[in-house]
């Protein structure tokens, strides 16, 4: 037997049994279960389980958390269960908003489950987007000045670039269709008509425009992704009702005219320019809070980031930062103090290379090469950071520190990046203001996260914790 096998026999029996499974799939670290019932799961033994670095809970679903070894695991879990297997996810899709009864004090929360689940399929897009921007700011004359502005090379990345996000609301549309389980033709076709070359003039020229006689207010809609959410979430119930209503016969050509001529006036009179307003104040409101609170924000977002992780909380930030970018083009508040809370929690990962010894050891290699060169924090944030109260302090002061710093100089995020050694590189970008203080402030994080977790553990020797744990990793060797 195989050591996933080992591992996955022992969470499936901590889980209740295969009989004990309703629904089973994965994402980048996590395995993903929903239980038929909760009373038959074992969660204290699945968290001593070896090769299981934690569990959470996100709503009804249990995700247990392995590293960078999910696909394996899952596979020897599906073998084992004789369970059907499923295409990894990108995030936890909870289930779509307004497909369950919710309590007033519910929704807020699939809200922000709603938006997770729409907006992350679409992050591998804006990522590879905002990175050839990137290159081209680089390359051109606004930093190292390699190639000329009008340079054929500067030209298609900047072209490539924006496309990423001009056409956002195309992609949320595919996305959000997927997400509510609807016709993704229709609502591709919807927002297509948000970034149509007339109604850009149309609003360009701020003439007076109805839709069958009902006022328009004029919007841009390129690089917005509300709109296309919300529109869509409204077209899968008109969508529903007009297909379940409708003859057979007459649905090929009629199911998608109807459904789109119903959703025009709702669309552009009423959907498109609430949401633009919405987007509008949050982007305003994190603004204020980067003005107002500056340092002292940035410093103590970019400390507490990886608790947020933890919890699950950052992905309720996500779509804050992405109406940032989509709106400005930048980020200067929740994404820029991601990126100093990164760089600390990669000193820390270096730091337990040092300082740990045999499989412990082993296991820090590991991690930290996850996190420096694949960009994934979990393994880290689960097996070196929290079981250990010093390195929760180098974390925070880690993240704090370099905030600080670049809050003074009012550093600017210029695209996702990717969460590894170069996460710095997002700061080369617009004016070029932002490279040397955001490299100096990622510095500063991961040489104070590196310190403390190092001399601090040295000194305080978190002896019982440490132990424990080299006894239980040697024990189940």
């Amino acid at each position: 037997m195989s050591k996933y096998s080992e591992i996955g026999g022992k969470i499936l029996a901590a889980v209740g049994g295969k009989d004990n499974i309703s629904q089973f799939n994965h994402c980048v670290t996590r395995l993903r279960f929903i239980l038929k019932d909760r009373s038959r799961l074992d969660e204290a033994a699945l968290k001593k389980i070896g090769g299981v670095l934690g569990t959470q809970w996100a709503g009804e679903q249990l995700q247990v958390i392995v590293g960078q070894t999910v696909e394996e695991i899952y596979d020897a879990i599906c073998e084992l269960g004789g369970l059907k297997r499923e295409a990894a996810i990108d995030e936890n899709l909870d289930g779509a908003l307004g497909r369950q009864k919710l309590t007033p004090r519910q929704v807020p929360g699939a809200m922000l489950r709603t938006l997770q689940g729409c907006v992350f399929p679409v992050i591998p897009i804006i990522i590879p987007a905002g990175l050839c921007t990137l290159f081209a700011s680089m390359l051109g004359p606004n930093l190292f000045n390699i190639l000329p502005a009008d340079h054929d090379l500067i030209t298609l990345f900047t072209f490539v670039g924006n496309a990423g996000m001009y056409f956002i609301p195309i992609f949320m549309a595919w996305s959000a269709a997927k997400y509510f389980n609807t016709s993704i033709p229709c609502a591709l076709f919807l927002a297509a008509v948000l970034v149509h070359p007339t109604l850009l003039q149309i609003v360009s020229d701020g003439q007076q425009f109805t839709v069958y006689g009902i006022p328009m207010t004029p919007v841009t809609y390129t690089n917005q992704f509300l709109p296309s959410i919300v529109s869509v979430w409204i077209m899968s119930y008109v969508y529903g009702f007009l297909r379940k209503h409708m003859p057979e016969s007459l649905r090929y050509a009629f199911l998608p005219l109807f459904t789109l001529l119903i959703m025009l006036p709702i669309t552009l009179c009423a959907i498109g320019p609430l949401t633009t307003a919405f987007g509008n104040a949050i982007s305003a409101v994190a603004t204020w809070i980067a003005n107002v609170a500056g340092p002292v924000a940035i410093g103590l977002i970019g400390g507490l980031w990886y608790f947020l992780v933890a919890f699950g909380m950052d992905k309720a930030i996500t779509p804050i930062v992405m109406q940032n970018f989509t709106q400005f083009g930048y980020d200067n508040l929740f994404w820029c103090s991601a990126i100093f809370g990164t760089y600390a929690l990669i000193g820390i990962a270096l730091s337990s290379v040092l300082r740990w010894k045999g499989e412990r050891r082993a296991m820090a290699i590991s991690n930290a090469v996850t996190i420096a060169l694949g960009g994934v924090s979990e393994p880290t944030l689960y097996a070196s950071v929290l079981p250990f109260k010093v390195n929760m302090v180098a974390l925070f002061l880690g993240g704090f520190a370099g905030g600080i710093i670049g809050g003074i100089f009012s550093c600017k995020a210029w695209t996702i990046g990717t969460g590894n050694v170069l996460f710095a590189a997002v700061f080369a970008g617009g004016d070029g203001a932002s490279v040397v203080p955001g490299t100096i402030a990622c510095v500063v994080s991961l040489v104070v996260g590196f310190t403390i977790s190092f001399v601090g553990g040295k000194l305080i020797k978190e002896n019982e914790e440490e132990e424990a744990e080299e006894e239980e990793l040697a024990a189940e060797a």
